[in-house]
């Protein structure tokens, strides 16, 4: 944080200085992408230069039928050694097309070198102490704007002249040749306009910027319509705007299954708006990007399992304390308990015994966030078999979770296939009211209720109205009224209204006390609306008049989600006419009734709430202390955002949490206070108590009713229930499972298949602690390998080893496609004097006349032509040329591989067998190049002359310094790959958090060895 400001209004959001390791990242992959576009092309151009076919004999191209006229190969099979034996024709190597490659080239590594430098720019301070981070990185990005952004335009520029160049002039053929084949056709020439077309993408950021600059004088024009651009009236109503035009492309991208229909943008959203705008503060305003976000979600996390691992740690030290006393007294099981959580304090896990006394029901301990935001266990009643109470919530939890569950989607398709006769759109379902009477019409066998009879039923969803149906259930004996939770986008703005509503006039109406009482708004208004539209349907009327066989059937609510909340309302709308009425609430949101309100409902409502499941937790109030607590560890990083994140991605065990925060966070009080965010965040925090202390949302809601908590206490999908307290769920866990826990469709075989405790059955444990049962043995054959960009988990080494791999690579293709291999010096037959010639492995040269000294009539007046030349393709090497040529390219295939793996390896933990194939890789490669060094004397067909004598060129010295690195890097390897398994492990207990330091217990166990 913040968005970088480049100049004026141009800033880089949504990415901050030290989020450019993103662009850094993108601009990688692009620039890998002309990598590979690149690379064919050089190799082509290399393979063509080896073979002579890039040479232009009097400026004609090799792509002309007249070209083979001037083939300088004789037909003999003969090796020419004077150039004056190749003809007097003009030989030009090369051609435009080189210099366009050269200079890409150059661009590429150039451009790869700019990224490193912004990529180490921003891994420069802290999230919220930037450290001049901005002004390197903003300098850098100037640069590269205005004038690294010229090469892609010359290069653009350079591509296309030469692609005009060869078409000119029939290809260059003339008008007496045509061309054999076309250069601007197959494969190669694809990849050419593929690196032309990633060049012209990188100059669209001028017309961006220029289209940028025109709309903002557009816009600050007084021909433009400001009303049309920023809306009428306020911030809320511009929002409001804004916002009504984001749900309604939401809703056409979805095509309307989502709702979005009574979405008008009209003044409708305009709660919506205010909420939010509540939510993320108008005023004030904290230079936040996603990716801080992102990372102090993650550190908040952290912090709250470390603050569990302290609490857990604290209870079992007193209740060590508490059960030595108790021996001594004799009084053993004071409290109930299972075995107590590990404490890295100790040297010995111990087993904490608090077994249950007789008479005393199981108990589960759980962790409640205090308001100073630390931890405290506390001990909850699990629901038993023995308990006929517990066995009845729990069996009707089961039976009418299915009608919250099947009011989604089975009940409205059942009702348009089978009832309505396949209508397309069926808004509601109405039986006249003297057949509500009958038991054998419309039964809702098709979606498994054989035992329920649909009466009504409302599909109209929009602002204030809520799908909701109302059967009769033959086997519970009940009328049951089912509400659809959230489904669409109106419901998801309906969700959002959260602000506390006054009970006071609906409780004047409907017969209950509601002076005091504050109940969410969004839900009361639709609650309302069901009331109405089933006071005037006049079916549970009917149902319950004198005439009805239901007329003693009591009335029962249930929904999921939105649908919970709304349900509960209308229960508490209804019950002065139903003093029988029960509801059943499943994953209700947290903010639905005051907290007395929510307590008088006990008799009435039951609410159950499964695990990490965020919606019950969602409330004002918790927001604003998720939003405290995420600034306070936000504001603790003390190290660059790229150092956090791999920091994250390592894998370790949260008994290690508070020396794993350690690293990356400051102690609260060392908290800087002289920063910018410092100051912002102050404002916010003024701003925020201000607004909390007069206005409505200083009444804080909370879940209705009596609450079950399903706990997966093992993490197998065996949950074990107990009845919770609202102040449990006054905090928002940040959880790998906090939405999937919200899925109704699974609530519906999680109830039926949980077992209750039986009399002597122990269900302790910690739910919602850390995972903190850990065998300390290391176990490498199960341990978490994750790629981590750059982690270097090895060190320097791999890097050093890569490195020296490269230039070796570089010295061996050097040497490859030169041509000063093998010299020989032998007698010639046809001059006086000694002939000296140089021979490579695909090339040699030539000897030319030294025109200076006037003709050449001895050997003398000959010397070394610069121009490495082909061989003739009608000459045969030999077996051990062949040989050579063979072990050349199986040294080059060692080495890529050899290299590719160390550089995965700077990213990725290796095995310890995964070290010796790189040494053996690299083994090979030595002894490949090496055996062609040896036979590469072969490659000349003259050292088999009787008076030749061959000896080693600068090529040669080249192959022999490379064999020289390729055994210093399988030393390396070799080191690596015998320290492997030590490697590992130190690298896992740096992971879990673990300094290295030995424990007493280990230090006592070796003095005792």
């Amino acid at each position: 944080m913040p968005a970088l400001v480049i100049f004026r209004k141009f800033t880089t959001r949504p990415l901050a200085g030290d989020d450019m390791h993103i662009a850094c990242l993108i601009l990688g992959f692009y620039r890998a992408v002309q990598f590979i576009c690149l690379c064919p092309l050089w190799i082509k151009f290399y393979l063509r230069r080896v073979k002579g076919e890039d040479i232009y004999v009097n400026e004609l191209p090799p792509w002309c039928d007249q070209y083979e006229h001037y083939s300088f190969y004789i037909e003999d099979g003969q090796l020419p050694i004077l150039k004056e034996e190749i003809g007097n024709a003009d030989y030009k190597s090369g051609s435009f097309l080189d210099e366009f490659l050269f200079n890409s080239v150059a661009y590429f590594f150039y451009d790869v070198a700019w990224i490193i430098m912004v990529w180490n720019s921003a891994s420069i301070g802290t999230p919220t102490e930037p450290m001049r981070r901005d002004v390197y990185i903003r300098n850098l990005i100037k640069f590269k704007m205005f004038v690294s952004n010229l090469y892609p335009l010359v290069l653009l520029g350079m591509g296309v002249y030469y692609v005009y160049a060869i078409r000119d002039n029939n290809y260059g053929c003339g008008a007496d040749g045509e061309p054999v084949t076309r250069p601007d056709e197959g494969v190669w020439y694809g990849l050419y306009c593929a690196l032309l077309i990633t060049y012209a993408l990188e100059l669209l950021i001028w017309p961006a910027i220029i289209t940028n600059k025109f709309i903002r004088i557009l816009r600050t024009n007084i021909f433009w319509d400001r009303n049309r651009v920023e809306g009428r009236g306020g911030k809320v109503e511009r929002f409001e705007r804004k916002l009504g035009l984001i749900l309604k492309m939401l809703s056409c991208i979805a095509r309307g299954k989502a709702g979005g229909k009574d979405l008008k943008n009209k003044g409708e959203l305009k709660e919506f708006a205010s909420h939010i705008m509540c939510l993320l503060n108008n005023q004030t305003r904290l230079d936040l990007v996603l990716s801080d976000i992102y990372l102090g979600m993650r550190m908040l996390s952290n912090v709250q399992a470390e603050r569990k691992v302290e609490a857990i740690k604290k209870m079992a030290k007193k209740n060590k304390l508490l059960q030595r006393q108790l021996n001594r007294d004799g009084n053993q099981h004071e409290f109930m308990g299972s075995q107590s959580p590990y404490d890295p304090s100790e040297s010995e896990q111990t087993e904490i015994d608090l077994a249950p006394r007789p008479g005393r029901r199981p108990t589960m301990l759980v962790l409640q966030m205090q308001h100073n935001a630390s931890y405290e266990v506390c001990e909850r009643e699990v629901l038993e078999e023995s308990n006929a109470a517990d066995q009845i919530v729990m069996s009707d939890g089961a039976h009418f979770v299915k009608y919250a569950s099947y009011i989604y989607v089975e009940l409205p398709n059942c009702v348009i296939d089978e009832f309505m006769g396949g209508e397309e759109e069926c808004s509601d379902f109405k039986r006249e009211l003297d057949t509500l009477f009958f038991r054998d019409m419309f039964r809702l066998t098709s979606i498994g209720l054989e035992h329920a009879i649909l009466c009504y039923a409302n599909f109209v969803n929009g602002i204030v109205s809520t799908p909701y149906a109302i059967m009769i259930d033959e086997e519970m004996k009940c009328v049951v009224i089912a509400v659809r939770g959230t489904r669409s986008l109106e419901d998801l703005v309906v969700d959002v209204q959260f602000v506390p509503e006054s009970l006071e006039k609906i409780g004047r109406v409907c017969g209950f006390r509601g002076e005091d009482r504050y109940c969410h708004k969004g839900f009361l208004a639709r609650s309302k609306w069901m009331y109405n539209d089933i006071k005037k349907s006049k079916v549970l009327k009917t149902l319950h008049s004198d005439q009805s066989p239901f007329k003693d059937y009591p009335l029962v609510l249930c929904g999921h989600s939105l649908g919970a909340g709304c349900a509960s309302i209308l229960s508490l709308m209804l019950r002065p006419s139903f003093p029988s009425l029960q509801c059943f609430a499943y994953e209700p949101p947290g903010c639905i009734f005051d907290d007395e309100l929510s307590e008088e409902c006990s008799e009435f409502i039951t609410s159950f709430v499964r695990h990490d499941d965020l919606v019950p937790r969602l409330s004002y109030h918790n927001f604003e202390t998720l939003r405290d607590e995420f600034f306070n560890a936000f504001a603790r990083i003390k190290v660059p955002k790229i150092e956090l994140f791999f920091h994250l991605k390592v894998p370790y065990s949260e008994r290690f949490v508070a020396l794993r925060n350690a690293k990356v966070l400051r102690p609260k009080e060392d908290i800087p206070t002289g920063t910018i965010f410092n100051e912002q965040l102050e404002l916010f925090r003024a701003e925020r108590a201000e607004k909390n202390s007069r206005g409505v949302n200083r009444v804080q809601l909370f879940i209705p009713g009596k609450i079950v908590h399903l706990v997966d206490i093992s993490g197998d999908g065996n949950y074990v229930p107990y009845w919770a307290r609202r102040g449990e769920f006054n905090q928002l866990e940040i959880s790998k499972r906090m939405y999937a826990d919200h899925d109704i469709h699974s609530l519906v075989g999680i109830l039926r298949d949980t077992r209750l405790g039986g009399a002597n059955t122990i269900s302790l444990a910690f739910h919602n602690a850390p995972l903190i049962y850990v065998d300390d043995e290391d176990d490498s054959e199960n341990d978490v390998r994750l790629f981590a960009f750059c982690s270097n988990p090895y060190g320097k080494l791999p890097i050093i080893l890569w490195v020296l791999g490269l230039i070796a690579t570089s010295l061996s293709t050097n040497a490859s496609i030169g041509c000063d291999f093998v010299r020989v010096s032998f007698d010639a037959a046809n001059v006086n004097g000694t002939l000296s010639l140089a021979y490579g492995i695909f090339t040699y040269e030539l000897l030319d006349c030294d025109t200076s000294t006037g003709p050449c009539d001895k050997i003398q007046d000959y010397m070394d032509n610069t121009e490495c030349v082909p061989y003739p393709p009608k000459l045969e090497h030999g077996g051990y040329g062949q040989t050579g040529l063979i072990f050349h390219g199986l040294a080059g295939i060692f080495g890529w591989f050899a290299l590719s793996m160390l550089l995965i390896s700077m990213c990725f933990i290796f095995k310890q067998r995964t070290w010796g194939i790189i040494t053996v890789l690299l083994l090979g490669v030595t002894l490949f190049e090496g055996l062609v060094l040896i036979i590469g004397r072969e490659f000349s067909v003259w050292c088999s002359e009787p008076d030749a004598v061959c000896s080693i060129g600068a090529d040669a010295i080249k192959v022999i310094v490379a064999c020289c690195i390729w055994f210093l890097m399988a030393i390396g390897s070799g080191y690596l790959a015998m320290v492997g398994k030590r490697s590992e492990t130190r690298i896992e207990n740096i992971g879990e958090g673990n300094e290295l330091e030995e424990s007493p217990q280990t230090d006592q166990k070796n003095q005792s060895s």
